[in-house]
């Protein structure tokens, strides 16, 4: 897979810049008010009548087909700066009002357990009063779940405007966020079982790999908390005032995920502590036998040096019981040391 690259090209330009994909794009689009909700195919999706009746919803799944993404911005007069940055999945985490349209841009998250690794899917909003078009960087459909509530007749996405539709996604995907973050945790709690309680030996790579992928979904989430607590300084009419309730629960549900990322990387740091003194103490046990070892042996091999010696007078060296001797001398002497050490507490 290859990345294209915009170099030297002027603003504008409309070029796809992330991985290649084998899938077509799908374009879905939903027509709804309190009393009805229509699908609404490709076709008439790029072709909505004005109808002030009704709010519109389009999802491209899908954003590598550059001619799809131009018709769409043709379409509902979206800027060609704003299409550079859709078709660029390398975007930064930011939300931006324009007086008639606002533009945001978030990542949804996903976490492979088998890999240990973050997968990262770029997702782009523009909405106006009417109707709302999300750009996703994948061709899985992301929001399924979203388009499930609006079937039941009480769904509150029905009964309000585009700005709750925004909501309702962007609460979605900080929702997925909590998923991640219960993943971390019951890695946490295990790598904590297999330390302290079934005393293995832990690979500190493991605990890496998975501080590694709490900071990077913390990458995501402070820059997102930034945006969506400056949308209530935004002097725009696109954005409701009883939307501001919800909002203010985002915000608290991203701070959440914050505290909860904070809490976790200290778990894991106290966990690779508690790796690092296990592995220290084991080290000095194995020191401490070494050092008894050592103390014990050095009788003996102070009186082997001595009769090693091979002078012709050391009267014990015709001694007939001398070798038994010998070792009766080195049994008491092993014997007197070893109870030392134990009357020390050293053994």
């Amino acid at each position: 897979m290859t990345k294209k690259k915009k170099v030297g090209l002027s603003p504008g330009t409309l070029i796809y810049t992330g991985e290649t994909k084998a899938q077509d794009p799908i374009l879905q689009g939903l027509k709804y008010n309190q009393k009805e909700l229509i699908s609404l195919n490709r076709d008439v999706a790029l072709h909505l009548p004005e109808d002030s009746n009704y709010q519109y919803w389009l999802d491209l799944r899908g954003i590598h087909d550059v001619k799809l993404v131009s018709q769409i911005g043709d379409a509902f007069h979206i800027h060609k700066l704003i299409l550079e940055d859709i078709l660029d999945p390398g975007q930064r985490i930011r939300i931006e009002d324009n007086d008639t349209s606002m533009f945001a841009i978030i990542c949804n998250l996903s976490y492979d357990k088998a890999k240990n690794e973050l997968k990262k899917e770029q997702i782009a909003i523009y909405f106006t009063n009417t109707f709302l078009i999300s750009f996703q960087e994948d061709v899985d459909d992301t929001f399924a779940v979203i388009r499930e509530r609006m079937n039941m007749e009480t769904s509150r996405i029905r009964t309000r405007g585009t700005d709750y539709l925004f909501y309702a996604i962007m609460d979605y995907i900080v929702d997925r966020y909590f998923i991640i973050l219960e993943s971390f945790h019951d890695e946490i709690e295990y790598l904590e079982d297999l330390v302290v309680q079934k005393d293995t030996e832990l690979n500190l790579d493991v605990l890496h790999a998975l501080r590694n992928n709490i900071i990077s979904l913390k990458r995501y989430v402070y820059p997102l908390r930034e945006e969506v607590n400056q949308i209530k300084t935004l002097e725009t009419n696109l954005v409701n005032e009883s939307s501001f309730l919800f909002i203010r629960d985002l915000q608290d549900n991203i701070q959440h995920i914050i505290e909860s990322l904070d809490n976790q990387r200290e778990l894991l740091n106290g966990i690779r502590e508690l790796v690092m003194s296990k592995a220290n103490l084991n080290m000095n046990k194995d020191m401490k036998w070494l050092t008894i070892v050592s103390t014990v042996s050095i009788p003996i091999l102070f009186f082997t040096g001595v009769y090693g010696m091979n002078f012709e007078f050391m009267p014990e060296l015709k001694w007939k019981y001398g070798y038994l001797m010998w070792w009766i001398g080195m049994s008491l002497v092993v014997f007197a040391m070893i109870s030392f050490l134990k009357r020390k507490k050293l053994l």
